[in-house]
């Protein structure tokens, strides 16, 4: 019988058991996966390129005192955007590269009723104006979400209420040394996925997926929420009605990322370069070791380089490179690497965004069960941290101050 166990060893859930095992209670971490650190998972290939969660936003995120007190280095990511169309990087003073900053600033102020993203703009501008579609793609590419469905209203409100201050900056040792860092010392199972959840009050039962039973007082659970959508792992008795209309009212964005190796940098210095091509984004890795281009999409964009495949989406990068930097780009080229995170069985997705109509949705998920099951995860985080590796974190200490106390002690 173990005093908690907590399902998910990435960022929220080895937040939640150091807090706890600080506390004094025995703490085992169940994870599916082979590695810990879920969506953070860095390929070190070429030094550190991230093929998950790649920056810390802010410089007051939590994230800061575990980075600091693992000596990991770090660099500001700048937040100059250029723009491209139809294989062209247009000049900083071009009127579509305004019109664009002044539709993504009408929707980030945006203080009305509950709307799409879509709507909004289609009520912003004519249906001819060109800076909309690209202005809907860098809003679906940043929260991996279907235009139709992404709240304009959530959207400028979590900005409005976000507290981690202000920049991006890239951990150049790669995150997964923060994920080794935050796991040291802790009782963690790899490759052991959770089928079943037998519970009631003060006592759950976990079945493994090859046939071994845990038990424990209480249980945390930080899967993604696309899991629970899916019934990985199954309840018995099943949440309440309430707790399932929460988990399927949160829509879980999808993301592709494809990482391109270079023997040597045939571009000029850039921070971010927001495109119309097939590739919507692309910004250089700063902790590679060679020259490395990130290429990001979410959204329907995602979807459909995801379904190109590897190869083909390589081919149509190197592309769409050889067009904005010259042949020289392919020249270059060492390899890469495509990462589809709507086709990862412990993911099935990369992290969530507000939809229109969700309401308190993550409250409601995020809350109590019965003083026996805790939920976390950046599905749950609020004020501005969905998404975010530092959401993760406060979403698992939130969660673990919350157990330890219903149980009468307090860390």
């Amino acid at each position: 019988m173990h005093d908690v166990i907590i399902i998910g060893a990435g960022a929220s859930g080895l937040a939640a058991a150091r807090l706890l095992t600080a506390a004094g209670r025995e703490v085992v971490l169940l994870e599916a996966r082979d590695r810990t650190g879920g969506r953070i998972w860095t390929d070190y290939s070429h030094g550190a390129v991230e093929l998950g969660a790649e920056f810390i936003h802010g410089d007051q995120a939590c994230t800061w005192a575990d980075v600091e007190a693992a000596n990991l280095r770090t660099r500001p990511w700048g937040s100059r955007r250029f723009f491209a169309r139809g294989g062209q990087i247009l000049p900083t003073n071009d009127p579509f590269a305004a019109r664009v900053f002044a539709l993504y600033a009408a929707v980030a102020d945006y203080r009305g009723p509950d709307l799409s993203v879509a709507q909004l703009l289609a009520r912003l501008a004519p249906a001819n104006d060109p800076a909309v579609p690209i202005t809907l793609r860098w809003l679906c590419n940043l929260e991996g979400a279907e235009p139709e469905r992404l709240s304009a209203a959530a959207y400028a409100r979590e900005r409005e209420q976000s507290s981690n201050g202000e920049g991006n900056f890239h951990i150049l040792d790669g995150y997964s040394r923060l994920v080794e860092a935050m796991a040291a010392g802790l009782q963690i199972r790899l490759n052991a996925p959770v089928r079943e959840v037998r519970w009631e009050r003060g006592a759950v039962t976990l079945t493994l997926e090859h046939g071994e039973s845990l038990e424990a007082s209480r249980l945390l659970v930080t899967v993604p929420v696309s899991l629970l959508q899916a019934g990985v792992p199954s309840f018995t008795p099943e949440l309440p009605a309430t707790r399932r209309a929460a988990i399927h009212a949160i829509p879980m964005g999808q993301v592709t990322k494809v990482a391109v190796w270079f023997e040597r940098q045939r571009w000029p210095d850039f921070t971010v370069l927001s495109s119309d091509g097939r590739i919507a984004t692309w910004w250089p890795v700063a902790g590679a070791s060679t020259p490395t281009l990130m290429g990001y999409q979410g959204g329907p964009t995602a979807r459909a380089v995801a379904a190109m495949g590897e190869a083909d989406a390589l081919e149509v990068a190197l592309d769409e490179l050889t067009q904005l930097f010259g042949p020289a780009v392919r020249a270059a080229y060492l390899g890469g690497r495509l990462v589809d995170w709507n086709a990862d069985p412990w993911s099935r997705g990369a992290y969530t965004y507000s939809a229109v109509g969700m309401g308190a949705a993550r409250a409601t998920l995020a809350a109590p069960l019965d003083d026996t099951i805790f939920f976390a995860g950046e599905a749950t985080a609020e004020g501005g941290h969905i998404a975010t590796v530092h959401g993760a974190i406060e979403s698992g200490r939130r969660a673990a101050r919350e157990l330890l106390m219903m149980s009468s002690d307090t860390p």
